[in-house]
C-alpha cells in the first residue's frame, strides 16, 4: 500500500457519524436534568448541629440560637469564643440565622472556611480531624 491508498483509507473513515447525534444529545439532556434538580432541590435545613472530633461527638448546639465558638485541637473541646483571646489549633464555629461556619481557623488549607454557612450538611476540616453535621428533622446524610 503506498501513500495515496493510506490517506485513502483514513480519509473514509469516519469518526462522528449520524446516530452519535442522538447519543451526544441524549448524555447533554441527561447531565442537564441533572444539574437542574440538584440546583432546585434543597435539603431541608436542620435545627441543631454537632462537632465531632475523631470520631466521637464532642458537642451539640442549637442553629436557633446566635452564637460563636471555638474549637481546640489540643484538647479536642469546644467553648464560649473569647474575642482577643490566643487560641491555637483552633476552629472558630460561629452560628447565625440557622446556619453554622467555620469562621476562623488556623489550620494550614482554610478549606474549613470555604464551606461558608450552611443549613444542612457537613463540614470538615481535615487537619484538626474535626466534622460538623447538621442535624434535625428532615435531615439525611451519608456519613
Amino acid at each position: 500500500m503506498d501513500r495515496a491508498e493510506k490517506i485513502g483509507e483514513i480519509r473514509k473513515k469516519t469518526f462522528f457519524r449520524k446516530g452519535d447525534v442522538a447519543v451526544y444529545a441524549a448524555a447533554l439532556l441527561l447531565v442537564a436534568l441533572f444539574t437542574l434538580l440538584a440546583f432546585l432541590y434543597r435539603a431541608a435545613p436542620g435545627d441543631r448541629f454537632s462537632v465531632i472530633w475523631r470520631g466521637e461527638t464532642i458537642f451539640t448546639a442549637s442553629l436557633s440560637e446566635d452564637a460563636v465558638f471555638v474549637f481546640t485541637a489540643e484538647d479536642g473541646a469546644v467553648r464560649r469564643y473569647e474575642e482577643g483571646k490566643a487560641y491555637s489549633g483552633y476552629n472558630v464555629i460561629e452560628v447565625s440565622g440557622g446556619q453554622v461556619s467555620v469562621r476562623e481557623a488556623d489550620c494550614p488549607d482554610h478549606t474549613c472556611e470555604s464551606f461558608g454557612a450552611i443549613g444542612s450538611g457537613v463540614i470538615v476540616c481535615v487537619p484538626h480531624e474535626l466534622r460538623i453535621e447538621i442535624e434535625g428533622a428532615g435531615v439525611e446524610t451519608d456519613i
